[in-house]
């Protein structure tokens, strides 16, 4: 008997009166029954700009029967979902001001020596996702500050977060009217014409420059291509329909304190990545914003909390705000775990979900042993993996890293400060 089925296009779209048009979900049916479903890796990280009590985070025992410290209780039930690490860190110093090399380990007064700059994880994935998405990646910052943008370009420029959720939902379902798709047309085109214009000029004086000028001028060409890229990218997405979504967005969410606007961040991401209107997030924290964010039993600033001088009453309050951050990323890792994909695998399944900080003691200002945690992804878990144990040096952050990029697919040997990829962590 011959089989007539033929798989739906996964840019079929239901076509109502008017001309109204929306994109259809990821279906089992837009893949053929003889084809093995491909699965959709993505990548998010979460990052906490005054790190996490380093006593309080890593467990005492390594292996799987280690017994769980008190700011990880939140994420109990979903043990065998994550990895703890401890002895890993980007061996920086530079105290509130290295928490933003997080993702990448190389200051910026260091990236010359390096051949792609200080790129961050995320944005070195974002290449690789290129225009499979809408979005190659997005930057977030719930209550952020400036000096906390954990995004970092190859030519050593730093992300703007999008700190506003409306501004969020609207990139992600909002579709343009028919006169601001003509006018983002002409802008994208004037900016095309414009990139043009600056690196032809530039190029006509080159020849005069010395060496110092001429790797300034290299590093603004590498500039210009990013951003010439990025047009083009978003300019192919122009006339695509956004995905539609039942979420409903708080009137006042702009305005709501850390505690309710965390929640509402965490909804959009998984909303993003279920349409996969992206594969690449970063979500930073650092204020807590209004009447200290909502925050039961928090009356103190969160900066005065972090010095607390090992004052048990400090200590326990600066405690209520750590433990409410792991308590939102496991709601985060529990809504990625509920959402089934086309490849038999849940959504938590087919994402690496970050959590940490470039700080480990705010208290001593140390940028060393950082609180690291990773769920998900397609990874073993169930354990706490020290690096740095019985008296060892501490291992390149980065090595984790080169092992999340090549796990996505990306043909890499080396990022950044990897000496190798991370032993000991395994694909299921």
């Amino acid at each position: 008997m011959i089989n007539n089925f033929k798989p739906i296009d996964r840019r079929t779209l239901l076509r109502g009166a008017g001309g109204v048009a929306m994109a259809l979900p990821v279906l089992e049916a837009m893949s053929s029954p003889h084809k093995e479903v491909v699965s959709t890796k993505r990548m998010v990280a979460t990052g906490i700009f005054f790190g996490m009590m380093p006593h309080l985070f890593h467990p005492k025992e390594v292996g799987r029967d280690y017994k769980t410290p008190e700011l990880l209780k939140p994420l109990e039930h979903l043990r065998d979902e994550f990895t703890i690490f401890s002895g890993l860190d980007h061996n920086i110093g530079g105290g509130h001001s290295g928490t933003k090399y997080f993702l990448s380990g190389i200051p910026v007064e260091q990236s010359r020596g390096y051949s792609e700059g200080n790129i961050s994880v995320d944005q070195k994935a974002a290449e690789f996702v290129g225009g499979q998405t809408r979005y190659p990646s997005l930057a977030l910052g719930c209550h952020s500050i400036q000096d906390h943008q954990i995004s970092w370009t190859r030519n050593s420029q730093t992300l703007r977060p999008i700190e506003r959720p409306s501004q969020l939902f609207d990139l992600l379902f909002r579709n343009d009217s028919p006169k601001q798709r003509v006018d983002r047309k002409k802008a994208f085109a004037d900016r095309s014409s414009i990139l043009d214009l600056v690196q032809g000029q530039a190029k006509t004086f080159q020849h005069k420059l010395s060496k110092s000028d001429t790797e300034k001028l290299d590093q603004y060409f590498t500039s210009v291509r990013e951003q010439e890229v990025r047009v083009e990218r978003s300019a192919q997405w122009l006339d695509k329909p956004k995905p539609t979504t039942s979420y409903q967005l708080p009137k006042i969410v702009d305005t709501m304190v850390l505690r309710d606007q965390t929640a509402v961040f965490y909804d959009l991401m998984t909303l993003a990545l279920q349409t996969d209107s992206t594969r690449v997030m970063t979500l930073s924290f650092a204020n807590l914003g209004k009447d200290n964010g909502g925050l039961k039993g928090v009356n103190t600033g969160y900066h005065t909390l972090s010095h607390h001088g090992k004052v048990q009453a400090v200590m326990e309050e600066l405690a209520i705000i750590e433990s409410f951050h792991t308590s939102q990323f496991a709601r985060f890792l529990d809504q990625l775990k509920s959402i089934q994909e086309p490849d038999g695998n849940t959504l938590l399944d087919n994402t690496m979900a970050l959590f940490g900080s470039g700080m480990s003691s705010a208290n001593s200002h140390s940028n060393r042993d950082l609180p690291i945690l990773l769920a998900g992804g397609g990874f073993r878990h169930g354990e706490h993996k020290h690096y740095a144990r019985d008296g060892r040096e501490s291992v390149q952050l980065s090595n984790l890293y080169l092992s999340m990029l090549q796990h996505l697919g990306l043909p890499l040997e080396k990022f950044n400060k990897s000496t190798g990829t991370l032993t000991g962590l395994e694909a299921v």
